[in-house]
């Protein structure tokens, strides 16, 4: 081999090992009690925890509907950021009493350095700092340790302001309160007046009438006052923050899936100067909540960290917990297959498989799959109607920058696994039409576990906290 030869295959090694190092997918539902790599502080909590929900069926409650709490979470698994990051999750802001103020103050997403340790580790202000940015009381609270990106979901509307010890606002109106906004602010600086700086803004919704008038409606927060958690047909959020190089530059897109929305809407995009703010080699992401005198339930659940520009997989399903004491139990699982390249991909090879805990095929009188249906494909071979065993397997197509979704439903049926036990769907895709830069997210499992029908529900739990 020639001294150029091996030059050249060492520093092809080099890229392939650089890439694989940049892959990453990580996945918490925060349905479980289990809070293993999770730092949870202040008043925050899981639900299925605390005896609020079933254990698989619950949220990460940052703050109950009640006047001047704070609660926070981050995840303490590091992410690399050399292929961009793709944050996914669902959320859910309600309350069951009248507040005076249409619900406040709102919760933040943020991302940080990953360098930073779990000892070093310091929230930003709350109240309408929203635990990321500066604040004036204590004076001088600095913001969040290592952050880079805080990006407000914000209910009242302090979040965008020059006020309390925020730094920036608005053009023109920096001390003008903007409700039912998704405000940007950014990294965290050892220079106070350069700390978390606004950044940009977008309200949402019918922004008539005033602030009181805005306040009321269902943009960020479930305004309609309810006993119980509002159901998806009720109040749904799910959104996406994409962090993707371009240039020496960083794009940050915010895009969100309200009820009734089949595709995610751009509803905010920002162009980070990569040279004024440089992109940590990796971080972490958290989340924070606060309330005042105005309050919500803020809650958290089914977080996805994972890259862009490929082809991925992601599986949920309407049931976590189902009875085993019963005859018929029909469970629906909903995979989501996106294209997130600018090709054309006519041939993505998908498979399912409904299995037991152990990874072995679940026998069709055990659970059987009744239905089969897609949307958002631009072509399909998978089967509809014929299910003569539990695996599944075919080829769908999407157009760049799309996703699609295949809708299962099946049967399970009485005892026939322990109780204490679970089966799983298990989604994959892959395709040889374009050179995917991470794999680990090219398969995905949803979990049903089994349970006594009397441990599904807790009536002696005020209805409030369902």
């Amino acid at each position: 081999m020639t001294r150029k030869i091996l030059i050249a295959f060492c520093a092809i090694l080099l890229f392939s090992s650089n890439l694989v190092m940049a892959q990453f997918t990580i996945t918490n539902t925060l349905k479980t009690n289990d809070a293993t790599g999770l730092k949870i502080g202040d008043v925050a909590f899981l639900t299925a925890a605390n005896g609020v929900d079933p254990n698989g069926s619950g949220w990460l409650r940052l703050t109950s509907a009640t006047a001047n709490q704070k609660g926070y979470l981050y995840v303490k698994q590091t992410f690399p950021t050399a292929l961009g990051v793709i944050a996914d999750f669902e959320y859910t802001t309600w309350r069951f009493t009248n507040d005076g103020y249409s619900g406040a103050d709102g919760f933040a997403v943020f991302l940080f350095d990953g360098a930073v340790t779990e000892a070093n580790f310091s929230l930003g202000g709350y109240g309408g700092s929203l635990g990321y940015a500066t604040y004036s009381n204590p004076a001088g609270k600095t913001g969040l340790s290592g952050g880079y990106i805080g990006l407000g979901f914000d209910e009242y509307g302090n979040f965008a302001t020059a006020t309390e010890g925020r730094n920036g606002g608005p053009s023109g109106a920096p001390t003008t309160v903007v409700p039912n906004a998704i405000v940007l602010r950014g990294p965290t600086s050892p220079t106070y007046t350069a700390s978390n700086i606004y950044l940009t803004h977008k309200a949402l919704g019918d922004q008539t009438g005033g602030a009181a008038a805005i306040r009321t409606r269902d943009e960020i927060d479930y305004n309609t006052l309810t006993a119980t958690r509002p159901t998806e047909t009720q109040f749904y959020r799910r959104v996406q923050i994409y962090l993707t190089k371009v240039g020496a530059d960083y794009l940050i897109t915010v895009k969100w899936k309200k009820q009734g929305d089949l595709v995610f809407n751009t509803v905010l995009s920002y162009t980070m100067n990569g040279t004024a703010y440089p992109l940590p080699a990796d971080l972490r992401i958290g989340f924070a909540a606060s309330t005042g005198g105005g309050y919500n339930f803020h809650e958290i659940r089914n977080i996805l960290l994972t890259t862009p520009g490929n082809i991925r997989v992601d599986s949920r399903s309407d049931t976590a917990l189902l009875c085993n004491d019963t005859g018929t139990n029909p469970v629906t699982f909903k995979i989501e297959v996106t294209n997130d390249t600018a090709a054309t991909l006519n041939n993505i090879d998908f498979t399912n498989q409904i299995q037991d805990a152990a990874g072995n095929l679940l026998d069709i009188s055990k659970f059987k799959i009744s239905s089969l249906s897609t949307s958002g494909f631009t072509s399909s071979n998978l089967p509809t109607s014929t299910f003569p065993t539990n695996s599944i397997s075919g080829k769908v197509g999407l157009a760049p920058n799309t996703a699609g979704i295949v809708t299962i439903t099946g049967n399970y049926f009485k005892r026939s696994l322990p109780t204490n036990q679970n089966f799983k769907s298990v989604s994959t895709v892959n395709s040889t039409e374009i050179t995917d830069t991470d794999l680990t997210n090219n398969s995905a499992t949803t979990v049903v576990n089994v349970r006594k029908c009397s441990i599904l529900t807790n009536p002696s739990m005020p209805s409030y906290n369902k």
